[in-house]
């Protein structure tokens, strides 16, 4: 009985982290259909993809013995995550940036541009914390 109640943590955790993987899928099909995608779809669907594989992955290594060190490994990937997360957003950024150049419009004009932003700094921020 000890060991069976983690096993059906596990396969649970496992099955949210396929449903998170196909829901990413699914959101980022429909993103593409739209005219105006929104800034922070790139983060949106980076990050789903990396919560949907931490839950497919974490249970199984956890089920599989686990890892002594795999806390400080977890938050070392994570930080590096949260930066690529944030490289992707800047891109997103970026062309934002370029279009309002193209209708010589402020950046300030533009809450998603500004928004965006916001969302790299706090990607670049979190990384550093995750790592340190």
């Amino acid at each position: 009985m000890e060991k069976l109640v983690p096993a059906i943590i596990g396969i649970v955790l496992i099955l949210c982290g396929v449903l998170e993987l196909y829901m990413t899928y699914r959101y980022s099909q429909n993103i593409k259909k739209l005219k105006n995608q929104p800034p922070t779809a790139p983060f949106a669907i980076w990050s789903g993809l990396i919560f949907g594989l931490f839950f497919i992955v974490g249970p199984i290594i956890t089920m599989a013995g686990g890892l002594k060190n795999m806390s400080q490994m977890t938050s070392i990937i994570g930080g590096i995550l949260f930066w690529i997360a944030a490289i992707f957003s800047l891109a997103r950024a970026e062309q934002i940036r370029k279009k309002l150049k193209a209708e010589n419009k402020p950046l300030s004009s533009s809450p998603q541009a500004v928004a965006t932003y916001v969302i790299v700094i706090a990607a670049v921020i979190s990384g550093l914390i995750a790592i340190f």
